[in-house]
């Protein structure tokens, strides 16, 4: 599950209730140089990501920015999907961008976390993908997610003690799309942890490996 060093990678987040004051409490977390960007889904209406971007722009050392056209993806920044639109990646003369896309009927919920992650699948190896699930009612993303934790690649989704909300990491988790389950402010850790080839040694991620952790998902 580690990639080598100074591959190229990318982490995508799902996100719906609870998930901007989470989003918040993560990402304040990460330095200005981390080494990858991040593609966040979070289920918003139309004209409240440009705001939320912002506010995260003003609190993150990492640059974070509402993916109102084509971007290219850079280490360091972090690429919000328009509220009541999609996010998804794809690839322009070999380089990955992320592309603002109107919602599709094909998903139940926007900006879906399900072709952000399907799109991510058809641009890069599963190795250098991270997926994280957040607090958020639903399915959404849940087997795209399993499907990338099948292809070899990483997952993790948010424990039931911090979820505002725990349906779509435990829909993630009764899956077994779960490499690690985290309650919240071990997240940041963990993405640091895992992109340094190192592993984190908490109580979460010990659920997480532990088949016969008492998950409930009702």
């Amino acid at each position: 599950l580690q990639p080598a060093a100074g591959d190229e990678g990318l982490v995508l987040v799902g996100a719906s209730t609870g998930g901007p004051r989470t989003l918040e409490d993560i990402l304040s977390q990460l330095p200005a140089d981390y080494p990858w960007p991040i593609a966040v889904a979070q289920h918003m209406p139309a004209n409240f990501t440009r705001a939320f971007a912002q506010r995260l722009d003003g609190v993150c050392a990492l640059h974070v920015v509402e993916v109102d056209r084509p971007l290219p993806l850079e280490a360091g920044s972090v690429y919000i999907g328009m509220g009541s639109g999609d996010l998804c990646i794809s690839r322009r003369g070999g380089r990955p961008y992320a592309l603002p896309r109107p919602e599709s009927s094909q998903h139940l919920w926007h900006p879906s976390v399900s072709l952000l992650v399907s799109s991510a699948l058809q641009h890069y190896p599963a190795q250098q993908l991270l997926g994280v699930m957040l607090t958020g009612m639903g399915h959404d993303g849940a087997d795209e997610m399993s499907e990338l934790k099948r292809r070899g690649g990483r997952t993790l989704a948010e424990s039931e003690d911090t979820a505002v909300v725990f349906g779509m990491p435990a829909e993630l988790i009764r899956r077994g799309g779960a490499c690690q389950i985290l309650p919240a402010h071990e997240v940041a850790a963990s993405l640091l942890g895992w992109r340094a080839g190192q592993s984190t040694p908490s109580r979460g991620q010990r659920h997480g490996l532990d088949p016969h952790y008492p998950h409930r998902v009702g």
